[in-house]
Protein backbone atom coordinates (compact mmCIF):
# COMPACT_ATOMS: atom_id res chain seq x y z
CA UNK A 1 0.00 0.00 0.00
CA UNK A 2 1.25 3.46 -0.79
CA UNK A 3 3.10 5.23 2.01
CA UNK A 4 0.80 8.24 1.96
CA UNK A 5 -2.04 5.97 3.08
CA UNK A 6 -0.14 4.05 5.72
CA UNK A 7 -0.78 4.91 9.32
CA UNK A 8 0.71 2.89 12.15
CA UNK A 9 -0.29 3.10 15.77
CA UNK A 10 3.12 3.64 17.34
CA UNK A 11 4.02 4.26 20.94
CA UNK A 12 3.44 7.94 21.69
CA UNK A 13 6.29 9.46 23.61
CA UNK A 14 5.73 11.86 26.50
CA UNK A 15 7.85 14.97 26.76
CA UNK A 16 7.87 18.44 28.29
CA UNK A 17 9.51 21.51 26.82
CA UNK A 18 11.44 23.69 29.26
CA UNK A 19 13.33 26.95 29.04
CA UNK A 20 17.06 26.44 28.49
CA UNK A 21 19.84 27.81 30.66
CA UNK A 22 21.64 30.93 29.50
CA UNK A 23 25.01 29.14 29.52
CA UNK A 24 26.07 25.60 28.73
CA UNK A 25 26.85 23.41 31.75
CA UNK A 26 28.69 20.14 32.20
CA UNK A 27 26.95 17.49 30.13
CA UNK A 28 25.26 20.07 27.90
CA UNK A 29 25.80 20.71 24.21
CA UNK A 30 26.89 23.79 22.28
CA UNK A 31 27.20 24.83 18.64
CA UNK A 32 30.31 26.28 17.03
CA UNK A 33 30.87 26.90 13.34
CA UNK A 34 27.74 24.98 12.46
CA UNK A 35 28.87 21.88 14.35
CA UNK A 36 27.69 20.38 17.64
CA UNK A 37 29.98 19.80 20.62
CA UNK A 38 29.42 18.04 23.90
CA UNK A 39 30.65 19.88 26.99
CA UNK A 40 31.83 17.49 29.68
CA UNK A 41 34.26 18.29 32.48
CA UNK A 42 35.21 21.52 30.76
CA UNK A 43 36.16 19.65 27.58
CA UNK A 44 34.40 20.34 24.28
CA UNK A 45 34.16 17.23 22.11
CA UNK A 46 32.81 17.45 18.53
CA UNK A 47 29.94 15.09 17.73
CA UNK A 48 30.31 12.96 14.62
CA UNK A 49 26.80 11.50 14.63
CA UNK A 50 24.79 14.66 15.19
CA UNK A 51 23.22 16.80 12.48
CA UNK A 52 22.65 20.47 13.23
CA UNK A 53 19.23 21.51 11.91
CA UNK A 54 18.38 25.14 11.25
CA UNK A 55 15.47 27.43 10.39
CA UNK A 56 15.49 31.08 9.30
CA UNK A 57 12.51 32.98 10.66
CA UNK A 58 11.35 36.57 10.93
CA UNK A 59 12.48 36.48 14.57
CA UNK A 60 15.97 35.40 13.53
CA UNK A 61 17.69 32.05 13.06
CA UNK A 62 17.00 28.97 15.18
CA UNK A 63 19.04 25.78 15.38
CA UNK A 64 18.58 22.47 17.17
CA UNK A 65 20.12 19.04 17.59
CA UNK A 66 18.55 15.68 18.45
CA UNK A 67 20.38 13.81 21.20
CA UNK A 68 19.68 10.11 21.73
CA UNK A 69 22.14 8.45 24.15
CA UNK A 70 20.83 5.02 23.16
CA UNK A 71 21.85 5.53 19.55
CA UNK A 72 25.38 6.90 19.97
CA UNK A 73 28.29 6.21 22.32
CA UNK A 74 29.39 9.85 22.16
CA UNK A 75 26.06 10.89 23.71
CA UNK A 76 25.89 8.30 26.50
CA UNK A 77 25.25 9.61 29.99
CA UNK A 78 23.49 12.79 28.84
CA UNK A 79 19.81 13.66 28.66
CA UNK A 80 18.09 12.61 25.48
CA UNK A 81 15.94 15.13 23.66
CA UNK A 82 16.04 18.28 21.55
CA UNK A 83 18.52 21.04 22.37
CA UNK A 84 17.59 24.46 20.95
CA UNK A 85 19.87 27.39 20.07
CA UNK A 86 18.97 30.89 18.95
CA UNK A 87 20.47 33.77 17.02
CA UNK A 88 23.72 34.10 15.12
CA UNK A 89 25.57 33.38 18.36
CA UNK A 90 23.77 30.03 18.76
CA UNK A 91 22.91 30.77 22.38
CA UNK A 92 21.28 27.83 24.25
CA UNK A 93 17.53 28.54 24.10
CA UNK A 94 15.63 25.52 25.38
CA UNK A 95 15.55 21.79 25.90
CA UNK A 96 12.88 19.22 25.14
CA UNK A 97 13.52 15.97 27.01
CA UNK A 98 12.26 12.88 25.18
CA UNK A 99 11.89 9.56 26.98
CA UNK A 100 13.06 7.50 24.03
CA UNK A 101 13.84 7.66 20.30
CA UNK A 102 14.71 11.34 20.21
CA UNK A 103 15.89 10.84 16.63
CA UNK A 104 12.24 10.44 15.60
CA UNK A 105 11.44 14.04 16.57
CA UNK A 106 10.81 16.70 13.96
CA UNK A 107 10.68 20.44 14.61
CA UNK A 108 8.86 22.92 12.35
CA UNK A 109 9.01 26.63 13.18
CA UNK A 110 6.35 29.08 12.06
CA UNK A 111 7.48 31.73 9.54
CA UNK A 112 7.42 34.33 12.33
CA UNK A 113 9.66 32.23 14.58
CA UNK A 114 7.24 32.76 17.47
CA UNK A 115 5.63 29.32 17.37
CA UNK A 116 6.78 25.81 16.66
CA UNK A 117 5.45 22.33 16.05
CA UNK A 118 7.17 19.26 17.47
CA UNK A 119 6.19 15.78 16.34
CA UNK A 120 7.52 12.44 17.51
CA UNK A 121 6.65 8.78 17.48
CA UNK A 122 6.65 6.01 14.92
CA UNK A 123 6.32 6.31 11.16
CA UNK A 124 2.57 6.17 10.63
CA UNK A 125 1.00 7.92 13.62
CA UNK A 126 2.86 10.72 15.34
CA UNK A 127 2.10 12.86 18.36
CA UNK A 128 2.12 16.52 17.37
CA UNK A 129 2.37 19.43 19.81
CA UNK A 130 2.07 23.18 19.22
CA UNK A 131 4.19 25.51 21.36
CA UNK A 132 4.19 29.29 21.71
CA UNK A 133 7.58 30.89 22.42
CA UNK A 134 7.21 33.23 25.39
CA UNK A 135 10.14 35.45 26.45
CA UNK A 136 9.27 35.04 30.11
CA UNK A 137 7.90 31.50 30.27
CA UNK A 138 9.94 29.82 27.56
CA UNK A 139 8.10 27.30 25.42
CA UNK A 140 4.41 26.95 26.30
CA UNK A 141 2.42 23.98 25.00
CA UNK A 142 -0.91 25.08 23.53
CA UNK A 143 -2.39 22.15 21.63
CA UNK A 144 -1.82 18.49 20.76
CA UNK A 145 -2.89 16.24 17.91
CA UNK A 146 -2.59 12.68 16.60
CA UNK A 147 -1.28 13.07 13.08
CA UNK A 148 0.25 11.28 10.13
CA UNK A 149 3.20 12.68 8.21
CA UNK A 150 4.36 16.22 8.83
CA UNK A 151 2.39 19.47 9.31
CA UNK A 152 2.69 22.47 6.98
CA UNK A 153 2.49 26.13 8.01
CA UNK A 154 0.31 28.12 5.59
CA UNK A 155 0.97 31.49 7.30
CA UNK A 156 2.49 32.73 10.59
CA UNK A 157 -0.48 31.52 12.67
CA UNK A 158 -2.11 28.61 10.80
CA UNK A 159 -0.99 25.17 9.74
CA UNK A 160 -2.49 22.07 8.13
CA UNK A 161 -2.09 18.48 9.25
CA UNK A 162 -3.32 14.98 8.54
CA UNK A 163 -5.46 14.35 11.61
CA UNK A 164 -5.81 10.67 12.54
CA UNK A 165 -8.93 9.50 14.37
CA UNK A 166 -7.46 6.90 16.72
CA UNK A 167 -10.81 6.49 18.47
CA UNK A 168 -12.28 4.80 15.40
CA UNK A 169 -9.50 2.24 15.32
CA UNK A 170 -7.83 0.90 12.18
CA UNK A 171 -9.94 0.48 9.06
CA UNK A 172 -8.91 -3.16 8.79
CA UNK A 173 -9.04 -5.39 11.87
CA UNK A 174 -5.62 -6.58 12.96
CA UNK A 175 -3.76 -4.03 10.82
CA UNK A 176 -2.26 -0.78 12.00
CA UNK A 177 -1.37 0.86 8.70
CA UNK A 178 -4.84 1.97 7.56
CA UNK A 179 -6.57 4.62 9.68
CA UNK A 180 -9.14 7.40 9.27
CA UNK A 181 -7.22 10.48 8.06
CA UNK A 182 -8.70 13.96 7.54
CA UNK A 183 -7.08 17.21 6.41
CA UNK A 184 -7.40 19.79 9.19
CA UNK A 185 -6.48 23.48 9.30
CA UNK A 186 -5.60 24.79 12.77
CA UNK A 187 -5.77 28.49 13.64
CA UNK A 188 -3.44 29.09 16.60
CA UNK A 189 -4.86 32.57 17.25
CA UNK A 190 -8.49 31.48 17.47
CA UNK A 191 -7.66 28.00 18.83
CA UNK A 192 -9.89 26.61 16.10
CA UNK A 193 -9.72 23.37 14.13
CA UNK A 194 -11.28 23.52 10.67
CA UNK A 195 -11.79 20.24 8.81
CA UNK A 196 -11.06 20.84 5.14
CA UNK A 197 -11.51 17.24 4.00
CA UNK A 198 -13.29 14.80 6.30
CA UNK A 199 -12.53 11.09 6.29
CA UNK A 200 -15.55 8.85 5.75
CA UNK A 201 -16.11 5.10 5.75
CA UNK A 202 -14.93 5.00 2.13
CA UNK A 203 -12.63 8.03 1.83
CA UNK A 204 -9.30 9.14 3.30
CA UNK A 205 -7.46 12.43 2.73
CA UNK A 206 -3.77 13.32 3.03
CA UNK A 207 -2.19 16.74 2.47
CA UNK A 208 1.12 16.48 0.60
CA UNK A 209 2.05 20.09 -0.10
CA UNK A 210 1.11 23.75 0.10
CA UNK A 211 1.36 26.37 -2.64
CA UNK A 212 1.44 29.59 -0.59
CA UNK A 213 1.67 31.76 -3.70
CA UNK A 214 -1.60 30.44 -5.12
CA UNK A 215 -3.18 29.67 -1.76
CA UNK A 216 -3.85 25.99 -2.47
CA UNK A 217 -3.12 22.62 -0.89
CA UNK A 218 -2.09 19.44 -2.68
CA UNK A 219 -4.29 16.68 -1.29
CA UNK A 220 -4.44 12.97 -2.04
CA UNK A 221 -7.86 11.36 -1.85
CA UNK A 222 -7.84 7.59 -1.28
CA UNK A 223 -11.20 5.91 -1.77
CA UNK A 224 -12.98 2.57 -2.08
CA UNK A 225 -16.48 1.62 -3.22
CA UNK A 226 -17.24 -0.31 -0.03
CA UNK A 227 -15.66 -0.05 3.43
CA UNK A 228 -14.61 -3.70 3.33
CA UNK A 229 -12.51 -2.95 0.22
CA UNK A 230 -9.78 -1.31 2.36
CA UNK A 231 -8.54 -4.88 2.93
CA UNK A 232 -7.57 -5.14 -0.75
CA UNK A 233 -4.98 -2.62 -1.96
CA UNK A 234 -5.98 -3.14 -5.58
CA UNK A 235 -9.45 -1.76 -4.81
CA UNK A 236 -8.13 1.51 -3.37
CA UNK A 237 -8.22 4.42 -5.83
CA UNK A 238 -5.98 7.50 -5.41
CA UNK A 239 -6.96 10.90 -6.80
CA UNK A 240 -4.90 14.09 -6.61
CA UNK A 241 -6.80 17.22 -5.61
CA UNK A 242 -6.07 20.91 -5.21
CA UNK A 243 -8.14 22.67 -2.57
CA UNK A 244 -8.06 26.35 -1.55
CA UNK A 245 -6.69 27.50 1.78
CA UNK A 246 -9.51 29.39 3.56
CA UNK A 247 -8.89 33.07 4.16
CA UNK A 248 -7.81 33.95 7.69
CA UNK A 249 -10.62 35.20 9.88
Amino acid sequence: MKTVRRLFFGVLLGCVLCAGAAHAAVGDYILKGGKAFRVDGGKETPLKDCEVQMADTEAGPWAWILIDPAQSDEMKGSKGGIYFFRGKENAPAGFLPVKEEAVSCRVTFSPSGEKLLVSWGMEYIRHLSLYFIDKGKGFVRKAAFDAAGHPLWVDPHRFVLNAVNIGKGPRVKGRFDVWWSSVVLYDSVENERIVLKQATATEDYTVNGCDTENGTLDVLKSSVKNAKDWEDETKVKDTELKIPVPAAG
